[in-house]
């Protein structure tokens, strides 16, 4: 008997997130192994073939080259069932969709790309990922073989339309060489540099300003990974921010004069392993020519600093998000090989503000929680980090779920509430709970952004088992307790109000689409009315950081949106952004959106859509850019 040969453990590693069991459970029913046989005499593989039979039923007899182009960029899919190739959901027509939907007895849901050979599947709405020894395999294969085979007379159109654009361009240098002879070879030597200087400014301009969207490849069950990326990848700050962190070697700080700190340099080590793969597959989206790429690198590092995310399961994109930010905020400013001494000025600066990782640089904000104790009228304050307080917007009441307070609320087993440190601050308690501008209640039924953050940074009340452990009256009781008797902590009934009281640069927004009912949790399908310009000041603190006194506007523009199609059990997650230049020219209101157009992205596919159709999904997560 011969020995089993040993997997060789280097390529086990590099495969680690290889797929060896097929994703999809149609692919027995959706393909036909005779397939090449009934595709024997077949020698188009450019064209839709019902887009052709209805240009033959409108006697169309000049086929223009550009025509040939626009349908090929369009995608081409060929049934596995039967053959049939139809364009694709990218088109005008969607022959590939509507032969799916056609009734028959058997599924005609797999279908091929003749442009990346990708297998897709209508009933599971996703990218089949398959065995490379399975009979999909096989098929696949024979295909580009045939289909390579064939295609002798497609690059013949090509070397056509090359040859008729060249001498059309040929005939134009003619002309112009004609009339420049006529001004003289001085001009025309002078013509010439200026229409390459032109050309050059047009390009790198055209370079500066364009941000292109790719497909990611589906991983196996990685579409909420997908989802994320493709809009972290159109989130430019932090495109930008990433650029500035792999290239600094040193750390200048140089604080106020307020303050009694020295000015320090600090040597930075390499970016982290996960900081530098986020960093590469951002560079990757924007200056690939191909129009998928596989963020199979990321995933791996993200696996790493979390295993829950291991053995291709469905996971929650707000999820992946948290532990993402949170693994590179770890990663960056590590001074574990630094001394002792320069280790603690390091945590004075960061209490102060000035040793600020690039992660709270673009997501981080600060909201502050103001408590009015209603007997003494007492004021305190506790602020809290806005990218690390995970809130929640739930949909069923319309309100954002405060889930570290609910926490905090809870009784401890000995009886006592579990209180949290306010900073009792000097202020009239007239001020205390006011809003950077005028705010607007919201009707009864209205279920928007909106009425949610209206919700979450309304006046509560605290009172019975919520009541406000208050340290002034407790204090004051102490005091005039002469006989020294047993110590009381004193709780009174307080009024409380969340408020903004430094915006983020980009505002991320979890919307809350799950709810317990009895022993199970269902979903929350109520649709949620989003704006495509966010004015934050109405749930802001009268008095915000890096926000100039008399200003009652902070403007948000909406770039990027996660949706979850399905249910608890299963579901599929796809993304929508907004592509912006690079560079937006401020417009007639000051504010400094460029405009763009909107793209929806499922895995691979990527199809440009209207505002309208943006509107109407269910949001999962909401991405905002600050404006103004």
């Amino acid at each position: 008997m011969g020995k089993k040969r040993g997997k060789d453990k280097t390529s086990k590693e590099d495969d680690e997130l290889d797929l060896t069991v097929p994703s999809c459970r149609h692919i027995k029913k959706g393909t036909d192994q005779t397939l090449l046989k009934k595709l024997s005499g077949n020698s188009d593989w450019t064209s839709c073939q019902d887009c052709k039979q209805e240009e033959n039923k409108e006697n169309i007899n000049n086929h223009l080259p550009q025509e040939a182009e626009e349908e090929q960029e369009t995608g081409l899919w060929m049934c596995l069932k039967c053959g049939h190739r139809g364009c694709g959901r990218n088109s005008e027509n969607q022959h590939a969709i509507k032969h799916y939907e056609t009734p028959r007895s058997d599924p005609h849901c797999l279908v091929v790309s003749l442009d990346n050979f990708s297998v897709w599947c209508y009933i599971c709405d996703d990218e089949v990922h398959y065995s490379r020894t399975g009979h999909l395999a096989q098929l696949v294969t024979n295909l580009k073989k045939q289909t390579s085979s064939d295609s002798i007379k497609r690059p013949q159109k090509n070397v056509l339309m090359e040859a008729k654009q060249k001498t059309e361009t040929l005939k134009e240098d003619e002309n112009e060489d004609k009339e420049n002879k006529e001004n003289g070879d001085h001009q025309k030597k002078n013509t010439k540099k200026e229409a390459v200087g032109k050309s050059q400014k047009k390009s790198t301009t055209e370079e500066r300003c364009g941000v292109s969207v790719k497909g990611l490849s589906n991983l196996g069950n990685t579409c909420f990974f997908n989802a994320v990326i493709q809009n972290l990848s159109q989130t430019q700050l932090l495109r930008q921010t990433l650029n500035k962190v792999t290239e600094e070697k040193s750390l200048n700080i140089k604080p106020g004069a307020s303050l009694d700190l020295e000015p320090i340099e600090v040597q930075l080590d390499r970016p982290g392993s996960l900081t530098l793969a986020m960093y590469h597959l951002l560079c990757e989206i924007q200056e690939s020519k191909k129009s998928v790429v596989t963020p199979r690198e990321l995933f791996t590092q993200v696996c790493r600093k979390a295993a829950r995310f291991k053995g291709f399961q469905q996971q929650d994109s707000q999820e992946l998000l948290r532990y993402l930010l949170d693994g590179m905020r770890a990663e960056e400013h590590n001074v574990e090989g630094t001394d002792g001494e320069l280790k603690t000025l390091l945590k004075e600066y960061e209490k102060n503000g000035f040793l600020k990782n690039f992660v709270d640089q673009v997501f981080g904000g600060e909201i502050t929680s103001t408590i009015m104790c209603q007997q003494c009228r007492t004021t305190e304050e506790e602020d809290t980090q806005l990218v690390r307080k995970m809130s929640k917007v739930t949909l069923d009441d319309a309100f954002i779920e405060d889930t570290d307070a609910m926490e905090q609320s809870m009784e401890s087993e000995d009886g006592v509430l579990e209180t949290k440190e306010y900073t009792v601050i000097n202020q009239d308690p007239e001020l205390a709970f006011h809003t950077m501008a005028a705010r607007t209640i919201p009707e009864k039924q209205e279920c928007s952004v909106q009425s949610c953050l209206f919700q979450f940074t309304e006046v509560e009340t605290l009172t019975q088992n919520n009541s406000l452990l208050c340290v002034t009256c407790t204090k004051r009781q102490l005091g005039n307790n002469k006989s020294g008797g047993s110590k009381k902590n004193i709780y009174t009934d307080a009024l409380k109000q969340i408020l903004i009281s430094s915006p983020p640069s980009v505002l991320t927004l979890h919307l809350k689409r799950f709810q317990q009912n009895g022993y199970s949790i269902c979903k929350v399908n109520r649709h949620v009315t989003f704006p495509f310009i966010l004015d934050l000041a109405p749930f802001c603190a009268v008095k915000c950081k890096n926000i100039p006194e008399g200003h009652n506007q902070i403007l948000y523009g909406l770039y990027g949106i996660v949706e979850h199609s399905g249910t608890m059990r299963s579901g599929h997650y796809t993304a929508y952004v907004k592509v912006r230049p690079e560079c937006p020219q401020p417009s007639s209101n000051g504010l400094t959106d460029g405009g763009g157009s909107w793209f929806h992205i499922s895995d691979t596919s990527v199809q440009p859509v209207s505002e309208s159709k943006v509107q109407s999904c269910q949001a999962y997560l909401l991405f905002y850019e600050r404006l103004l």
